[in-house]
């Protein structure tokens, strides 16, 4: 991805578009989310990543992301609706980035532990595994949900 690519409306997936918004180490992403529309966003990440030179963090960062779109995707939309608005910050800081995902959902997330057969429950432990700061705040808007991952030592 070309850095004159960033700064306009993405398609992410069959229909839906993404608003981007670029800086100077620093990327913003509105998007309609659908269950469709996860990996799309994971590859505007990874695309900000690449622009940057962060290669090495790219596994992390977007298996991150997926696991907190697809939690925002899951616990924050309506039973009745298909999609949810999200906004996905991406910010390179100058020891890694820091991801923050923010949804409309006032309920903070909570760890569940998942039994052995269980299908879901593993996404919160999954981001706390992955990056070196995990928290969530709420907001006038509902909730913030934000990882750092820092380059390796």
């Amino acid at each position: 991805m070309k850095a004159d690519l960033m700064g306009a409306q993405q398609p992410v997936s069959d229909g839906t578009s993404a608003a981007v918004r670029t800086r100077s180490g620093a990327c913003e992403i509105d998007v309609v989310l659908t269950d469709a529309a996860v990996s799309g966003v994971r590859d505007l990440v990874s695309a900000c990543l690449r622009l940057w030179g962060l290669t090495e963090l790219d596994w992390r960062v977007t298996l991150t992301a997926s696991e907190l779109l697809t939690n925002a995707f899951q616990h924050a939309r309506k039973e009745d609706e298909s999609s949810v608005p999200v906004k996905v910050v991406l910010t390179r800081t100058p020891d890694g980035v820091f991801l923050c995902v923010s949804d409309p959902h006032p309920w903070l997330p909570d760890a569940v532990s998942a039994g052995e057969n269980d299908e879901g429950g593993r996404g919160l432990m999954l981001i706390k595994t992955l990056s070196d700061r995990y928290g969530c705040s709420s907001t006038a808007h509902g909730k913030d949900v934000w990882v750092t991952i820092l380059h390796s030592a």
